[in-house]
């Protein structure tokens, strides 16, 4: 294929494509002219023009031809973008029609004076006979070119949007699948019989040994389930009551491995008013704890803060000798959320030292 064909952009290459049709146009231009008017000198003319006239003439229709065609089509594009169809269809026939008419009507005029300019002289009473009927039979193709770009715009319309509302209702089913999924993990989670035994175990210890401090773990554990319970089936949530879901659930957690798992929080106030998707930051936490050794002597060390218009949450890698099997359904469960809510996706990353999830931050309830 040439060079020039790759680099062609789509508005110029329909420009080629409707310079290529000019001819098709001429011969609608004559064919039409000569059902009304068979009889017109024109088709007599043929042994008497010389061949630089018939060249001349061929011309200037071929480029008024392709003119009509890009004002026919520049106009019906043009009242798109300020008088569509679906918002008033009257007004836009109206007016579509009449200014195809005007503009129409402007270039035979400008084709008529360079014919006066070519041959001089007064015309017969026959020849502005025929020019009348060459100007309606121009007037008639033009409005025929902007007819066919409507229905072809209109029937391009009706095929785009069937496609959208089909790609609507696949995403509709697979967000229904994710969040299915979603409730599903999160039911897992609060009938997991080593996550409630270990939690009723801490309960029953701290019952004995501190019975305030068992009232605030009963406290944050009740919390806990009560916010997954409530928006296991939301998609998005303030990120303020999402981090007060994990602040209640670092309660937990720290009361389970006091100082050998740490978790900081770095955000800016503005941002506590976007919105995230549910449980997506707990879970990070809890994939760092599951696949990280955590001691006294070499903390686990959880970071949540804000770049921007993103939520990090990063921790330190501190591997297991062994490593446990990881399924990926956490954090590849966040992801699935996020492109069927947004473009934007988590974005992870890792070093020696370091691995960390950014999360999107959305501004309305829906992104």
């Amino acid at each position: 294929m040439p060079a020039f064909h790759v680099n062609l952009d789509r508005k110029s290459y329909r420009r080629y494509i409707r310079l290529a049709m000019t001819p098709l146009v001429v011969l609608a231009i004559h064919l039409l002219y000569y059902l009304i008017n068979p009889d017109n000198r024109l088709w007599t003319l043929g042994g008497i023009l010389t061949c630089k006239e018939w060249v001349t003439d061929l011309t200037i229709t071929f480029i008024f031809s392709w003119f009509i065609i890009e004002v026919s089509i520049g106009i019906a594009s043009g009242l798109e973008r300020w008088l569509p169809w679906v918002n008033s269809p009257l007004a836009r026939f109206v007016s579509q029609t009449v200014l195809t008419l005007g503009a129409s009507i402007g270039l035979l005029m400008i084709q008529d004076q360079i014919y006066t300019w070519l041959y001089p002289g007064t015309p017969t009473p026959q020849e502005e006979l025929e020019s009348w009927q060459f100007l309606i039979v121009n007037l008639i193709v033009s409005l025929m070119i902007s007819t066919f770009h409507t229905g072809y715009f209109l029937l391009s319309r009706i095929k785009q949007s069937l496609e959208e509302a089909a790609e609507l209702k696949v995403k509709t089913l697979e967000l229904k699948g994710v969040a299915l999924q979603a409730e599903l993990q999160s039911l897992k989670l609060q009938l997991d019989p080593h996550f409630l035994f270990n939690n009723f175990s801490t309960l029953s210890e701290l019952i004995l040994e501190d019975t305030h401090k068992a009232s605030l773990f009963l406290d944050k554990l009740s919390k806990v389930y009560r916010y997954m319970i409530q928006n296991t089936r939301q998609d998005l949530v303030p990120l303020k009551d999402e981090i007060a879901f994990v602040k209640a659930y670092q309660y937990l957690i720290q009361i389970r491995h006091g100082e050998q798992v740490q978790i900081c929080f770095d955000i800016n106030p503005d941002l506590l008013t976007k919105r995230v998707p549910p449980i997506a930051i707990q879970l990070l936490i809890e994939n760092a704890i599951k696949h990280n050794r955590a001691t006294y002597a070499k903390p686990l060390k959880i970071q949540i803060y804000d770049l921007g218009n993103r939520l990090c949450v990063s921790n330190n890698l501190q591997p297991f000798p062994t490593p446990l099997p990881s399924t990926g359904l956490g954090l590849e469960n966040i992801k699935n959320r996020y492109r069927l809510l947004s473009y934007e996706i988590p974005v992870q990353g890792s070093d020696a030292e370091l691995f960390w999830v950014e999360l999107p931050l959305f501004d309305y309830s829906k992104p």
